[in-house]
C-alpha cells in the first residue's frame, strides 16, 4: 500500500495558533448555584462542572479556616451561577453548619432568635426572601400610609422594620416600604 504524504503549511498552522491565542477558541462552562450546599459538595459540583480554581472564606469575617469542609455551608459564591470561564477563581463565602449566614450574603435565612439585620434602603423582595424560614407572618406595608399594594416587592425598598434593626426576631416581621424613587417618610 502506498504511503500518503500530508503536506503542512506554516500559514495554516500559524493562523490556527493565532485564533487560539486571541480567544477564537474560548470556552465557558455553566457554574451551578451552590448557595446552601455543604462546602465539600459545592467544591465537588464545581469541579465536576469544570471549575478547579476554588477557595472559601469565612462569611462572618472572623477569618476561621475551613479545615473540615463537611462542617461548613455556602452562603454565597462569586461569581454567581451561570456561564463563566472555567479558569475563573470561584470564592465560596461560608459559615459553620448550624450558624446563620450574615444578612449581607444571599444565603442568609433569618431564624427566630437572630438579630434583625439593618434593611433600611434595601430591596424589599430580597429582605422578604431572607425571612422565608420564619413560621410567623412576614408582612410588607406602604410606609407612607397611602395603602398601596406592595405585591411587586422588587420595585420597593425598605424604610423600617418591626422588630427594629438589632432587636431579636421572635417569629413574625413587618416591613414598611416605599416604591423605588420615593423618599421614606420622616
Amino acid at each position: 500500500m502506498p504511503r500518503r504524504r500530508v503536506r503542512r503549511t506554516a500559514g495554516v498552522t500559524s493562523a490556527l495558533l493565532l485564533m487560539a491565542a486571541v480567544g477564537g477558541c474560548s470556552s465557558e462552562e455553566e457554574l451551578p448555584d451552590m448557595t446552601g450546599s455543604q462546602l465539600q459538595r459545592a467544591q465537588d459540583r464545581a469541579q465536576s462542572a469544570g471549575f478547579t480554581n476554588l477557595t472559601s472564606e469565612d462569611a462572618t469575617g472572623q477569618g476561621r479556616a475551613q479545615v473540615w469542609d463537611r462542617n461548613w455551608r455556602v452562603c454565597s459564591q462569586d461569581p454567581g451561577p451561570g456561564e463563566a470561564d472555567p479558569d475563573t477563581l470561584v470564592v465560596f463565602l461560608v459559615v459553620k453548619e448550624g450558624e446563620t449566614c450574615p444578612a449581607s450574603t444571599e444565603g442568609y435565612l433569618a431564624m427566630p432568635g437572630d438579630e434583625m439585620p439593618a434593611y433600611a434602603g434595601r430591596n424589599l423582595m430580597d429582605a422578604i426572601n431572607q425571612m422565608a424560614a420564619l413560621t410567623g407572618d412576614v408582612t410588607a406595608v406602604d410606609a407612607t400610609g397611602k395603602g398601596r399594594s406592595t405585591d411587586n416587592e422588587n420595585d420597593w425598598r425598605v424604610c423600617a422594620t418591626t422588630p427594629a434593626a438589632g432587636e431579636t426576631i421572635e417569629d413574625g416581621v413587618l416591613f414598611e416600604a416605599v416604591p423605588d424613587g420615593e423618599q421614606c417618610p420622616g
